[in-house]
């Protein structure tokens, strides 16, 4: 064992009962996308006394944060989310989320300590990925202007694998205006809203067998009228557009928004189209980052497989266009094929002994990651290359 990797262990442990005390009232407390109000102050209250300088409602996002430390050299940031999700809590795990990116970016900000190294470690709190997408706006707002580097770790119901991307997403409310009748003595003055939603979902479905395979389209109707004897003058769907190619997307939502106004032409109805925000793009794995994390894993004896991009969508998409980044993945489930993500199972996984242990150990591979870029001019240029945009 290196020194490098004893001092990230010592740093650690050191910290570990504080570290896990938050894992577990962010668990055991879970609060709704924006409105983590519990989980941001826990947070800042433990970087703070670890000596963070923390900035609370970071670019005027009420639960985001950035806590820092350090100057000049490299700037990491280590990204936490904490949202949980509706009647199932933190089925997504989003508790050991913020647990690495906390850990990591103590062990980081000691290393620079404790070697006298220039550089800088951001910690920062990103709230609502699963609704909102708060890192789409905060890259809006400029909170990766002067960052070279982007770190995360999410639990995962598969193999611990490096980050493979996923698609790009894109939301929609549709609704249709119609005129109520009554559906038996007067249907014909009637202009029938319900009858928008289903064409919708008919054309949509005509579409399939033209999409591409790595394509996606689902929706859900949430409002289909009121009583069976009323002609429904109002009715509404949610829909998901998702693939890994940013353009074809493009693509895609022209071709649903004309499906929209083919329902809205047949039935003689209002069309309206809101798009739900944020836009998330299809993200872009880092070939540099993901060959040090496999290997780092590996020889933690978390047994990482390469896998295939992710069919669900995120926020930190966004992300891999700003900065060189990495959204890696760790087991929590035990390979045990019954307790699957977004599920009361694995909300109850993420608070296990071995889902706290994984974290640890992902937290002091990000940590190393980290630690590389900053102290190694060769490996720095590497992930630098390995990034498909110029900053």
């Amino acid at each position: 064992m290196t020194i490098i990797e004893e001092q990230v262990r010592s740093i650690l442990k050191a910290h570990e009962q504080d570290l896990l005390s938050v894992v577990n009232k962010i668990h055991d407390t879970p609060e709704l996308s924006g409105q983590e109000i519990q989980a941001c102050a826990w947070q800042e209250d433990l970087l703070s006394a670890w000596g963070f300088s923390v900035e609370t409602a970071y670019k005027d996002l009420a639960t985001a944060f950035n806590a820092t430390a350090g100057q000049d050299g490299p700037h990491i940031c280590f990204m936490a989310e904490y949202d949980a999700l509706p009647g199932i809590g933190h089925g997504c795990g989003h508790n050991l989320i913020a647990g690495v990116a906390l850990g990591a970016g103590l062990v980081l900000k000691n290393l620079l300590s404790r070697h006298h190294l220039p550089g800088r470690v951001t910690v920062m709190g990103t709230p609502a990925e699963e609704q909102r997408g708060a890192k789409v706006d905060l890259i809006k707002a400029g909170a990766l202007k002067n960052v070279d580097l982007v770190l995360m770790a999410h639990p995962s119901d598969d193999a611990t694998a490096p980050y493979a991307g996923e698609s790009g997403i894109r939301q929609f409310m549709v609704s249709f205006a119609g005129k109520t009748s009554h559906a038996a003595d007067c249907p014909e003055k009637g202009v029938n809203a319900l009858d928008a939603i289903r064409l919708l979902f008919n054309g949509v479905d005509a579409w399939r067998q033209q999409l591409t395979e790595t394509s996606r389209v689902h929706g859900v109707i949430r409002d289909g009228g009121q009583a069976p004897n009323i002609i429904p003058d109002f009715a509404e769907a949610e829909f998901y557009l998702r693939d890994f190619d940013l353009n074809y997307l493009d693509q895609m939502q022209a071709r649903f928004e004309n499906i929209a106004k083919g329902a809205a032409l047949m039935t003689d109805t209002t069309l309206k189209i809101s798009a739900i925000l944020n836009f998330y793009k299809p993200g872009i794995p880092n070939a540099a980052l993901n060959q040090l994390f496999f290997s780092l894993a590996r020889d933690a004896g978390m047994q990482p497989q390469w896998t295939k991009r992710s069919r669900g969508s995120s926020d930190f998409g966004d992300v891999t266009y700003e900065v060189p980044a990495m959204h890696a993945y760790f087991n929590i489930n035990q390979n045990n094929p019954d307790i699957i993500i977004h599920s009361r199972e694995f909300a109850q996984a993420a608070a296990t002994h071995f889902a706290f242990s994984q974290m640890k150990k992902t937290a002091r591979i990000l940590a190393r990651i980290a630690w590389q870029f900053l102290t190694e001019q060769n490996f720095r240029d590497i992930v630098e290359k390995a990034f498909p945009f110029k900053k």
